[in-house]
């Protein structure tokens, strides 16, 4: 909008600096071409209409004195005055026009056409007369009334053009000074608005200015990191905070691409995604693992948006980062509470089992005491006494193994293994008569996840899924992995989700169903559905947190009386990956 609004007001500058010049230049091309007309034409041809007037005047007054015996002249003076009148008015009616040594061709006005005529008329009518008779001299003399009615009428006529044209010119310089005022006004006017439109554009430069230093100040000391970089990843600005984050000084980076933050924790396919989402000009938001100058890595939240020129075009990038390693302990922290929190729900199922397992021994024990001849027997015992005690140590073994393994680092895991013995874990801590299923495909599918997190996130669903059926007849929980392909509705929901197959995890029940209203919070952090007591808020948002880290989504689904399904979606990798 900003730089619209300048490419306006340079555009009215210009329009009125140009009208500022122009109108002056009309002005007085208009004058200098007004007087040059005056000059060259109108003042010419009132010269020669009086020099045709004086003409006709002199050759009457000639053939009065002739009559009066005071001139004696003769037939070629005569026939000279005839052809000079005649030559006058002809080179007027043409518009020939000539005052010493300056001549024009004048265009004749419309309403100056009869009076030209009728003076034309009037001359041929005389010079007709004069040119008939110039032989007898004596007889144009006796005929004094006729040939004084032509030259009166030769006068008159020319008199009457004489008189229309200065009629004209009247007008004419009537008008112009009318004309000149109101050019002059218009042009004062121009100067007055291009004056004022100066005025407030340097009052708008003003307030653009404040506003865009604000912006920078604004930019600078924000405690975010900020990173402003060209179409081709070339940085070109950082504040502060970019600075403390990092490590690097605003000379290391500027001009260098900003490749140089990768941590390589991030995979190619992952900033394709990336600059794609951007180059479309929407907002990218998403946590990542930079490099700061020392080597180390900075687990940021980063959000990338484009920067738009008044054509709509893309001409730079602009990103925000906050630091998450204060975030990422805190999570540790809720992580490994809630680990064991799971564990004491484990610890409690292994209990009984291992207390159902020492019973089993015993009576085993008890049992071979009774026959320890019969060779047989003891070996039957002894097989069964091996079994529960081989199950009973797989069931120590996973304990310890969730309990103790306190890293997060991701790797690609078998789904069907990992599901297998998250449901084993899950059915020790369940309720009695609590029927736990699972579906497996054939084909085993592998994503990049850490274990242990995975096995906790599902031990949790499945827990709550078993709380949710504690009151219904026949209860059940169902465990499903799955080969999903995306379809419209999914992407429409997921725009971040580009892959066309993923691998589904689903967790159902014929539970007593989540509310509508309360299906939105779900995954809100210390929100919860149970009782006070019963639980904590954070299970389903820290699985929401790690599912999306991993660059998957999890969805809900519920009807109350009917029961509730989790589902998950996870990008799937190459076992060897």
């Amino acid at each position: 909008m900003v730089a619209h609004d300048a490419y306006f007001d340079i555009r009215s500058k210009l329009i009125f600096f140009t009208a500022g010049i122009l109108v002056p230049i009309v002005l007085f091309g208009w004058a200098y071409q007004s007087g040059k007309q005056f000059i060259s034409q109108e003042i010419p041809l009132v010269d020669s209409i009086m020099q045709l007037r004086v003409d006709i005047t002199a050759t009457h007054s000639l053939l009065h004195e002739y009559v009066e015996g005071h001139q004696i002249i003769e037939k070629s003076d005569v026939t000279e005055l005839i052809e000079k009148v005649q030559a006058d008015a002809q080179a007027i009616h043409q518009g020939y026009v000539q005052m010493g040594d300056i001549s024009g061709i004048v265009s004749r006005a419309q309403y100056l056409q009869a009076e030209s005529d009728e003076m034309k008329h009037a001359v041929e009518q005389l010079t007709a007369y004069l040119l008939e008779n110039r032989d007898e001299l004596a007889q144009l003399v006796e005929d004094d009334v006729v040939h004084d009615g032509y030259f009166k009428s030769a006068e008159w006529a020319a008199a009457e053009l004489d008189y229309a044209i200065h009629s004209q010119f009247s007008r004419s310089l009537e008008k112009q000074p009318t004309l000149f005022a109101a050019l002059f006004t218009v042009w004062i006017l121009m100067l007055l608005l291009m004056i004022n439109l100066l005025r407030k554009s340097r009052v708008a430069h003003a307030i653009e200015f404040d506003r865009n230093m604000k912006l920078a100040q604004a930019l600078e000391h924000s405690g975010s990191s900020i990173i402003i970089t060209n179409t081709s990843a070339v940085i070109e600005y950082v504040n502060a905070a970019f600075c403390t984050l990092t490590g690097y000084e605003r000379s290391e980076v500027i001009g260098k691409k900003t490749s140089i933050l990768n941590s390589g924790r991030q995979s190619s396919m992952f900033y394709q995604k990336l600059w794609q989402e951007i180059g479309s000009g929407k907002v990218w938001h998403r946590e990542l693992v930079n490099r700061r100058k020392d080597g180390s890595n900075c687990p940021v939240l980063m959000s990338i948006a484009p920067i738009l020129n008044q054509y709509n075009q893309i001409t730079h990038y602009i990103a925000s980062q906050e630091d998450m390693s204060e975030f990422e302990a805190l999570e540790e922290k809720l992580y490994k509470s809630q680990k064991l929190e799971t564990a004491g729900i484990l610890a409690g199922g292994i209990a009984h089992d291992f207390n159902n397992a020492l019973t089993a021994i015993k009576g085993n024990a008890m049992l071979l005491e009774r026959k320890p001849e019969d060779r047989e027997a003891v070996l039957k015992r002894a097989s069964v006494i091996n079994q529960v005690c081989d199950v009973a140590a797989k069931h120590i073994h996973q304990l310890l193994k969730f309990v103790r393994d306190e890293r997060l680092e991701m790797a690609p895991i078998s789904l069907n293994e990992c599901m297998n013995t998250a449901c084993e874990m899950a059915s020790m801590g369940s309720l009695e008569g609590v029927s736990i299923t699972t579906e497996f495909p054939e084909h085993d599918l592998s994503v990049c996840w850490n274990e242990v997190q995975a096995q906790q996130i599902m031990i949790n669903l499945i827990n709550n899924s078993v709380h949710a059926v504690q009151n219904v007849e026949s209860p059940w929980v169902k465990v499903t992995v799955l080969h999903f392909t995306t379809t419209a509705d999914f992407i429409k929901r997921h725009e971040e989700m580009n892959d066309s197959h993923y691998a589904c995890i689903s967790v159902k029940d014929n539970g007593y169903g989540i509310p509508e209203d309360k299906l939105q919070k779900i995954f809100e952090v210390f929100f919860t559905t149970k009782v006070v007591g019963e639980g904590t808020g954070l299970g389903l948002s820290m699985a929401h947190g790690a599912i999306t880290k991993v660059g998957g989504v999890i969805e809900v689904a519920s009807q109350q009386g009917k029961g509730t399904e989790f589902r998950i979606y996870l990008p799937t990798v190459s076992p060897s990956d």
